[in-house]
């Protein structure tokens, strides 16, 4: 299995490469477009790194998932919120996602939080059952990324710690 590492500041290029690949692979899983990501420049990308805890699946020297976390401003103290999990295709079913979503509890647990939060949209069940292995249910809160849109209501789970 791939190991799991914690993105630094010398990483960025390696979370651009991932987090890139992802939105093209799967633009329907994000709230943002390959479009947009694409273009931001490289010191966008640091700050991105720098910002979140950001956590790799590397195998053979290639990133093959990828995760963030981090504490929004606009959340309790406490909560801490999972965002843009995604592992190739070819590496999937394979624990990767697990391991990625359990490396970010455990840097929540070690920051502090008591609560860790996500978004997932309606329609990627894949996801949701993933998020539900870690522990995570839904809330019942939703996040309205298109309105009048069914599956523009992403769904708002959370885990405590």
């Amino acid at each position: 299995m791939a190991d799991i590492i914690r993105a630094h500041d010398d990483d960025w290029s390696l979370v651009r490469e991932i987090r890139l690949r992802s939105l093209s692979t799967d633009p329907s899983a994000f709230g943002q477009s390959w479009d947009k990501e694409s273009t931001y420049d490289d010191s966008l990308w640091q700050q991105r790194v720098h910002e979140a805890a950001w956590f790799l699946a590397v195998d053979g020297g290639q990133p093959v998932g990828v995760v963030a976390a981090r504490q929004e401003a606009d959340s309790p103290d406490s909560e801490r919120e999972l965002q843009a999990m995604w592992v190739t295709p070819a590496s999937r079913k394979t624990g990767i996602a697990q391991a990625l979503g359990e490396a970010v509890l455990d840097w929540a647990r070690e920051d502090g939080a008591e609560t860790v939060t996500l978004y997932v949209g309606p329609t990627n069940k894949g996801a949701q059952a993933v998020y539900e292995s870690l522990g995570f249910s839904d809330t019942g809160d939703r996040w309205r990324i298109v309105e009048d849109d069914p599956d523009g209501a992403w769904i708002k789970m959370a885990r405590t710690l």
